[in-house]
C-alpha cells in the first residue's frame, strides 16, 4: 500500500512542479490525491465500478450517485495481480485486476463491476473476476458499428446492462436521471474543449502530463459541475497569463501520441517525450477521445436517448472489438488537419495487439500529410526508459531537421 501511495504522490508532485503558478491547479491535484488516498480506497465502498472506457460515462452517472472509474495505469497494482494473470497479459488488464483483487482494500466489496467485452483480454478478465466472487455485469460489444443492426444491438446491450445494474444499486434508470447525467457530461466536455484550445496557445504554461492529469480528474471528482467550474477558472487564468507575458515561439517539434491509452499515474511516455525535446501536442487514444464524443440530445425516453447515443458514439468510439476501427483513424486525421504536428508516436502496450492492426492504416494516412510515424512498444515498467529515450531523441532530431528544411524552402 505504501508503494502505491508513493507512486501516486510521485506522479502528482512531478506534474505539479511543471506549470506557471496557476492557483487552480492545486484543486485538481488535491482531487486526484484524495481519490487515490489510502483512506478513500479503504472506506469508499462504491456500489458501481466502471472498468475501462467503453461504457458511456453518462450511463454510469445515471445508474449510481458516485460511480468509481477504474482505467488501469498503476505499476504497483499490476504487481498485485502477478499470481492471477500471465506475465504477457496487457498492463491495463493486470492493473485493473490488481485494483479489484487484492488484500489491501475491498474496493469491489459492495459493488457491481460494469465492463464491455471489447477484446479477448476483457472476456478472460470478466471470467476471472466472477471466479473470485465479484459481481460483474458485462456488455457484449458488436463486431461492427456501421449498420443499423449493430447500433440496435449496442442499444439493447446498454438497456440490458442498465437493468442488471439497477437491480444491484436500487436506482432505476429513468429519463430524468439520464438527462441530468447527460448535462453533467456535456458540461465536462465543453469545459475540456475550451481548456485544450487555450493550452495549445501557451505550450509553456504547463507540462502535457499535468494537462492530461487535469483532464482525467473529471472522472474522479465528487461533483462534475464543480470540476467544470474549476476548469473554466483555470482556462481564464491561462488566458490572462497569455495576455500579460511575452511568449517565445516553441521550436520543439509537435507530436501526436496515439494508440494504447495513457492512464494516471503512469505518465512514463509523456515525460519521456518532454525529456527528448518533443512537445506532446495531443493524444488520440480510447480515454482521451471520450471528450470528443458529443452527448445525445435529450429525449423523452431512455431507449430513445440511448439510440441517439449509439448514433453519435459508435462511429467515434475506439473499441478494440470492432473489425474496422475508423474512430481512431478519424481522430488522428482531425488532429493532423488542425494542429501543426510534425510526427506521430504510435504507442502499443505489450499485449494490446489490436493497436498493431491499426498501425498500417495510420502510417498510410500520415504519409498523405508528410508526417513520419514511430512505433513504441512498452509497458509500465521502467527498465526500457533509456532505450526509448534514445529512439525518441533520434526521432526528435530527425523532425527538427525536417522542420528546418521546410522553413528554408519556404524562405
Amino acid at each position: 500500500m505504501d508503494k502505491l501511495q508513493n507512486e501516486i504522490r510521485t506522479a502528482l508532485e512531478q506534474a505539479g512542479r511543471e506549470h506557471c503558478g496557476f492557483p487552480e491547479v492545486s484543486w485538481f491535484l488535491k482531487t486526484m490525491a484524495q481519490a487515490f488516498s489510502t483512506e478513500t480506497l479503504i472506506n469508499e465502498k462504491p456500489s458501481l465500478i466502471v472498468l475501462g472506457e467503453d461504457i458511456p460515462r453518462e450511463l454510469a452517472l445515471a445508474l449510481a450517485d458516485h460511480p468509481r472509474f477504474i482505467l488501469g495505469g498503476s505499476l504497483e497494482t499490476t504487481h498485485w495481480s502477478d499470481a492471477l494473470l500471465p506475465r504477457d497479459a496487457d498492463p491495463v488488464s493486470r492493473s485493473a485486476c490488481g485494483w479489484l483483487l487484492n488484500d489491501k482494500f475491498g474496493l469491489a466489496e459492495n459493488a457491481i463491476v460494469v465492463m464491455a467485452l471489447s477484446s479477448d483480454n476483457r472476456r478472460k478478465l470478466a471470467s476471472l473476476l466472477r471466479g473470485n466472487g465479484i459481481r460483474v455485469a458485462a456488455a457484449d460489444m458488436p463486431p461492427r458499428y456501421d449498420t443499423s443492426e449493430a447500433r440496435e444491438a449496442w442499444t439493447a446491450e446498454m438497456l440490458r446492462l442498465a437493468d442488471t445494474v439497477s437491480a444491484h444499486t436500487r436506482i432505476r434508470l429513468s429519463a430524468r436521471r439520464l438527462k441530468a447525467a447527460i448535462r453533467q457530461r456535456e458540461q465536462v466536455r465543453e469545459a475540456a474543449i475550451d481548456f485544450e484550445n487555450i493550452a495549445w496557445q501557451a505550450t509553456d504554461s504547463m507540462s502535457p502530463a499535468l494537462r492530461d492529469i487535469i483532464m482525467e480528474s473529471a472522472w474522479y471528482a465528487p461533483d462534475r459541475k464543480e470540476w467544470a467550474c474549476h476548469l473554466r477558472a483555470l482556462t481564464a487564468q491561462i488566458s490572462t497569463w497569455i495576455r500579460q507575458y511575452y511568449h517565445q515561439p516553441d521550436e520543439r517539434p509537435w507530436v501526436l501520441l496515439a494508440g494504447s491509452p495513457i492512464v494516471f499515474p503512469n505518465e512514463k511516455l509523456p515525460n519521456l517525450l518532454e525529456a527528448s525535446g518533443l512537445y506532446l501536442a495531443d493524444r488520440a487514444d480510447p480515454i482521451t477521445l471520450q471528450t470528443d464524443i458529443p452527448c445525445a440530445d435529450t429525449g423523452h425516453s431512455v431507449p430513445g436517448m440511448l439510440r441517439r447515443t449509439a448514433d453519435l458514439r459508435v462511429r467515434m468510439e475506439t473499441s478494440g472489438s470492432w473489425i474496422s476501427n475508423d474512430g481512431l483513424l478519424s481522430a488522428v486525421q482531425c488532429r493532423l488537419e488542425h494542429l501543426p504536428v510534425s510526427g506521430i508516436v504510435w504507442h502499443v502496450l505489450k499485449g494490446q495487439i489490436e493497436y498493431d492492426f491499426e498501425l498500417p492504416r495510420v502510417e498510410a494516412l500520415a504519409a498523405e500529410y508528410g508526417v513520419p510515424v514511430i512505433r513504441l512498444e512498452t509497458d509500465y515498467q521502467q527498465q526500457d526508459v533509456e532505450q526509448l529515450r534514445i529512439r525518441l531523441e533520434a526521432f526528435a532530431e530527425m523532425l527538427r531537421i525536417r522542420n528546418q528544411e521546410r522553413i528554408r524552402i519556404a524562405q
